[in-house]
């Protein structure tokens, strides 16, 4: 294996069985302070034709992703034939992607707020953090779903294991809501709510309670 950084020496250190106390010792730490080690070269996709488009076209990609990290591929394609006259592959825009730094990632949600709300809410924080307001008198309350369905976007595989890739759905998945709250007496105990169980405002108040 060639060895570009010092992480493919650690690598090969680790193959020729040395253990974490030999690797780490005075003398290799030394060898891969002042080893040399190749830089890898920038990619220059050669389906570019125009040379003077490959900094534009990868400042493109980068701007796009950081307009809508979910942007398509193909949608990149096209946009890149248009305004540049290049035909480039899709696995062509994914390197690029790579070298950019660009890499893939589990979605994280975060609540939205209308804009018409988020100014009352700022100045309603504002305003009682300003007064000092302890909430004594308050309970604050969330909930959970849980449920037997698999959520993850992603499996571990090996290649060509079509069948482990498959997981089972249920349609109507056995499901739990797990409510509880905190105030400045401590945390309430954790309510466990089933399928089908209506929860209105006495329900609520007697879970607090």
């Amino acid at each position: 294996m060639a060895e570009r950084t010092w992480k493919d020496k650690v690598i090969a250190w680790g193959d020729q069985g040395l253990s974490y106390q030999a690797i780490i010792s005075k003398s290799r730490v030394w060898h891969i302070i002042n080893k040399d080690y190749d830089q890898l070269k920038a990619y220059i996709p050669s389906s570019i034709l125009n040379k003077d488009n490959i900094k534009p076209i990868f400042d493109h990609i980068l701007d796009s992703y950081l307009d809508d990290t979910q942007k398509k591929v193909v949608e990149l394609v096209k946009e890149i034939k248009d305004k540049f006259n290049e035909n480039l592959s899709v696995s062509v825009i994914k390197r690029i992607r790579k070298e950019l730094g660009l890499i893939k990632s589990l979605t994280r949600y975060g609540h939205s707020v209308r804009m018409a709300n988020r100014a009352p809410r700022i100045a309603f924080c504002q305003f009682h953090l300003d007064k000092g307001t302890m909430f004594t008198a308050h309970c604050f309350t969330d909930e959970s779903m849980v449920q037997v369905n698999s959520k993850g976007r992603f499996v571990f595989v090996r290649r060509g294991d079509a069948y482990r890739r498959v997981l089972p759905r249920h349609k109507h998945p056995a499901c739990l809501m797990i409510w509880g709250g905190i105030s400045w007496n401590g945390a309430t105990p954790l309510v466990i709510i089933r399928r089908g169980t209506k929860v209105d405002g006495g329900v609520y108040q007697t879970m607090i309670h």
